[in-house]
This record gives C-alpha cells, sequence and structure tokens, in this order.
C-alpha cells in the first residue's frame, strides 16, 4: 500500500515539476530573447512578436530537453502499471484454462513424431 502511494506522489512530483519547468521556460523566454538577441548585434524592429518566438523556443527546447532526461522514469512508472493490470486481471480469473502455445518444430519433436509412426 505504501509502495504504491510513493510511486503515485512520486510520479505526481514529475508532472507538477515539469509543467512548472515549462512555465519558467516560457516566462524567462519571453523576458531574456530581446536582450540576449540585442547583445548579439542584431536589429530588432518587432520586439514583442520576438518576445512572443523567444518564449516558444525556450518552452520546446525545456519540453525536449526534459523528455530525454526524465522520459525513462515515466516509462518506468507506465510500465510498472501496466503490469499491475495485468496482475490484477489475471488474479480475477484464476480458474480459466491458459490457451495452448504451438512450439516451433525442432529435431527433438521431429524425431518423436517419426517413432509415434
Amino acid at each position: 500500500m505504501l509502495t504504491r502511494l510513493i510511486v503515485n506522489v512520486y510520479t505526481w512530483i514529475i508532472e507538477i515539476s515539469l509543467w512548472f519547468m515549462l512555465l519558467i521556460s516560457g516566462v524567462s523566454g519571453y523576458y531574456y530573447t530581446v536582450p540576449i538577441l540585442k547583445a548579439s548585434g542584431w536589429i530588432l524592429e518587432n520586439e514583442p512578436v520576438w518576445k512572443i518566438c523567444g518564449a516558444l523556443f525556450f518552452a520546446v527546447a525545456t519540453f525536449l530537453v526534459s523528455a530525454v532526461l526524465i522520459g525513462p522514469f515515466l516509462v518506468l512508472v507506465d510500465i510498472r502499471k501496466s503490469v499491475r493490470a495485468l496482475e490484477t486481471k489475471d488474479s480475477g480469473s484464476s480458474s480459466s484454462v491458459l490457451p495452448f502455445e504451438r512450439r516451433e518444430p525442432s529435431l527433438r519433436s521431429l524425431g518423436a513424431a517419426e517413432r509415434g509412426r
């Protein structure tokens, strides 16, 4: 029970921090794009458009970096949820017969089939 709670809280913390990082990067991109471009020597005619483009660029860059860095943890949590769902699904029908699985032919099985003739 406690382990499930810890994993659920951990996923919520990760998700909230991801949204918070996107928000902060968008705001910082909005405020710092124009000074960065002016410091690098650009002459800007329409600053509000550059601010909006900077906010979008910073947010997209943060999303991509966080997807690469934090994505594997979310994949592990998703795999854990899928395994839990399969376990609860199988535990409810314990009296069911497992389906027959066909085996690939091998030399041993071919020899046994020939001896049976």
